[in-house]
């Protein structure tokens, strides 16, 4: 199992973290969104908050927590969530039961054995390969479309710094206050499958602005 999380606010964040990281504690990370870069970083297993530097300057900050996918894995940095290409950042809770089909179709230059690491470069694929400026929620959905299996996934266009959640199977919520999080809390809403919400920046709420064809065989917790 895995979790995704994400606040506008670093206390509320850990919480979050607390609240999630039963879901696995074989590796962890932190996503912090700044006016001009975004910040990552990977850890072999639970994250140690008093050496975690959000900066000054941070507007939100996303985490993901994991469960080994084998009793032989090795941690790795290059196997760990987020997983990155140059305009997209992706964690995601789930499994893809298509995996080979779209990398033989679409990506096969990825040699990164981890299902999300397909889904990122997906996602740069179909941006790519747009005319004229990219959508960044048309190459969501052209990406979520081809998925089979479950995912909950955060999706961060780090050229505009952009945060947009989806789900197919797995599960996910958010609140009216910009929070996100695997594990429900008060007030939290489960997100409706299908959907591709992104987070106002002004309003500190999110916001549907698309949808996808759902194609998941099971659930997957």
């Amino acid at each position: 199992m895995c979790a995704i999380f994400g606040s506008y606010d670093k206390s509320m964040f850990e919480v979050l973290y607390e609240a999630n990281k039963e879901r696995g504690n074989f590796a962890s990370s932190i996503v912090t969104i700044g006016v001009e870069d975004v910040y990552i970083g990977k850890f072999n297993g639970n994250i140690n908050f008093d050496k975690v530097s959000y900066g000054n300057d941070f507007s939100y900050v996303t985490g993901h927590v994991q469960a080994p996918t084998s009793s032989t894995r090795e941690w790795s940095y290059d196997t760990s969530h987020p997983f990155e290409t140059l305009s997209w950042l992706v964690s995601h809770n789930g499994v893809l039961t298509n995996e080979e089909e779209l990398r033989d179709h679409y990506v096969p230059h990825v040699v990164n054995p981890v299902d999300t690491a397909l889904i990122v470069e997906l996602l740069q694929y179909f941006t790519e390969s747009e005319k004229g400026k990219p959508d960044p929620v048309k190459s969501i959905t052209k990406t979520l479309n081809v998925l089979q299996g479950t995912f909950a996934l955060s999706i961060i266009d780090t050229d505009t710094s952009e945060i947009y959640l989806a789900r197919s199977g797995s599960v996910l919520h958010y609140d009216r206050l910009g929070n996100f999080s695997t594990n429900p809390g008060i007030g939290y809403t489960e997100l409706p499958e299908g959907d591709i919400m992104r987070l106002n920046k002004k309003t500190k709420r999110w916001n549907k602005v698309g949808t996808f064809e759902v194609n998941s065989p099971f659930i997957f917790l």
